[in-house]
């Protein structure tokens, strides 16, 4: 076995159109090091079905490893860094497609620079806590308008800080602005403010000895997941109380610290021109409107009570 590997999530559920993405990601963009491919068969239910998949990988040697449908994409991770024997390992999941050459090498070279303790593809400030306390804002500058904005103020969704795009647009019940400072105070305690500095769960490298002495909890449900990425006790916390870096890689090898994951174009901001490695999220940034565009960037990047366009965003344009 090489010093560096691969770990790609092939879930059952998603069927064979995102493997065969990153397949063809895969072949068009050289790795520049040597290193192994480990594909989880999650889900599968038996083992002439897993054969039938690892067909689809044809001419490239992987090593597989099944795993259950459960504890979601880092329970998976967890199962397979213990039963592979590399030193260094890439997490991918199903939806991750591979934008540049040398792309496993950028990651590579960043981890060998003494200090560094995990590198990602994509990093983030956002955090759950956010758009309720631009809600406050929004509520604020509303009641010093008009009654009619009010009411829009009042019609119009506004996401529960969750990094979902698709909930962007839900219409809440009165229920959610009734709890609203319960579930602040909840998600306060789980979470913490802006800016909530971390790495995003994809593509995203570390030590296989260091990842699996992280704390993962229990990951019985989304929120768990949420809050290993982003909450009090997250990976990229985890990390930097070892006195480690967490730091951005784009697709020319630059790698970037905490406070300039903004600036290098990788994730939900501009057109992303820098990312090295796509995922359904960074698709979610690159298909949207011009309204989405802005309240995705305002989650990862800009302070709540600092959003633009506030009564823009209250009236729908």
């Amino acid at each position: 076995m090489r010093d560096v590997g691969v770990i790609y999530l092939y879930r059952f559920a998603e069927g064979e159109g995102p493997i065969r993405r990153f397949l063809a990601t895969y072949r068009n963009h050289p790795a520049g090091v040597d290193h192994d491919l480990h594909v989880v068969f999650k889900g599968f239910p038996d083992s002439n079905s897993i054969a039938r998949a690892a067909a689809v990988f044809d001419d490239i040697p992987i090593n597989w490893v099944g795993h259950a449908d459960v504890g979601y994409d880092i329970g998976s991770y967890r199962h397979a860094a213990g039963v592979v024997p590399n030193k260094r390992l890439l997490f991918l999941n199903t939806f991750s497609q591979i934008l540049a050459d040398n792309w496993l090498a950028h990651f590579d070279r960043a981890l060998d620079v003494p200090g560094i303790g995990l590198a990602g593809a994509t990093g983030s400030w956002l955090a759950n806590t956010a758009s309720y306390e631009a809600r406050i804002k929004f509520l604020l500058d509303e009641m010093r308008g008009s009654q009619d904005q009010l009411r829009q103020f009042w019609r119009r969704d506004e996401d529960d800080g969750a990094s979902d795009p698709a909930k962007l647009r839900r219409k809440p019940p009165l229920r959610r602005y009734l709890l609203a400072p319960v579930e602040y105070l909840l998600k306060l305690y789980e979470y913490g403010r802006y800016p909530n500095h971390h790495i995003r769960t994809n593509a995203f490298m570390m030590e296989r000895n260091r990842f699996l002495s992280l704390n993962f909890s229990r990951l019985k449900t989304k929120s768990d997941v949420y809050k290993f990425e982003s909450g009090r006790r997250s990976m990229t916390k985890q990390i930097v109380e070892r006195e480690l870096a967490p730091v951005v890689v784009d697709r020319n090898g630059k790698v970037y610290g905490v406070s300039e994951w903004k600036s290098s174009s990788t994730f939900w901001i501009n057109e992303q021109a820098n990312l090295i490695i796509a995922d359904n999220r960074t698709s979610d940034y690159a298909e949207a409107d011009q309204w989405l565009r802005r309240r995705l960037e305002n989650l990862a990047w800009v302070h709540p009570w600092d959003w633009a366009s506030t009564r823009a965003d209250a009236s729908g344009a």
